[in-house]
């Protein structure tokens, strides 16, 4: 599995960079905005190369939440497509696709449509957010994370009516 970002969000971030302790921060803010909103976006090969192959620092000791999000984030994607939770096949298949299980072990699974290819293309659908919904880019990082904190209410708020609104049809 290898991380990846992408070359404007790194650009976008650069004047709170030098406040966080590892690049993988970055990353981690994109990803949750990402999951929050349910939102991808594909990766290029103008984008930088993978900048850590694993779940560096304390991200490791987490790294099941992790997984977890990106899950959830999946099964919410294919609910918004029409997929219901009766249709077990295809989540077991989704699920499958995105994870595999080495003893004990949980990681994510490699290849283009495997669950290290599908984290970093949340990371790039929630910078896509973060750059949207937020007025300026971050310069100072406490203003920085009290807009952020505020944006993923936002977005939870918005997914939580949307799948009302669909479980009411």
């Amino acid at each position: 599995m290898s991380f990846r970002l992408r070359t404007d969000a790194e650009k976008w971030f650069s004047e709170i960079e030098g406040e966080l302790d590892l690049k993988f921060d970055i990353y981690y803010f994109c990803l949750i905005a990402g999951f929050a909103a349910v939102r991808k976006s594909s990766l290029t090969s103008a984008d930088k190369p993978a900048f850590v192959d694993d779940f560096p620092g304390d991200y490791k000791l987490q790294q099941n939440l992790l997984l977890g999000g990106l899950i959830d984030a999946e099964l919410r994607d294919l609910l918004g497509r029409g997929v219901t939770v009766k249709d077990k096949p295809v989540v077991q298949k989704s699920v499958s696709r995105l994870l595999t299980a080495a003893g004990a072990s949980t990681h994510l699974s490699g290849g283009t449509d495997g669950g290290a290819a599908r984290m970093n293309e949340y990371a790039s659908g929630g910078f896509d957010v973060l750059f949207e919904r937020m007025i300026d880019k971050p310069r100072k990082l406490e203003t920085f994370l009290r807009a952020y904190a505020k944006l993923i209410g936002e977005l939870e708020d918005e997914r939580a009516e949307a799948e009302a609104a669909l479980a009411a049809v």
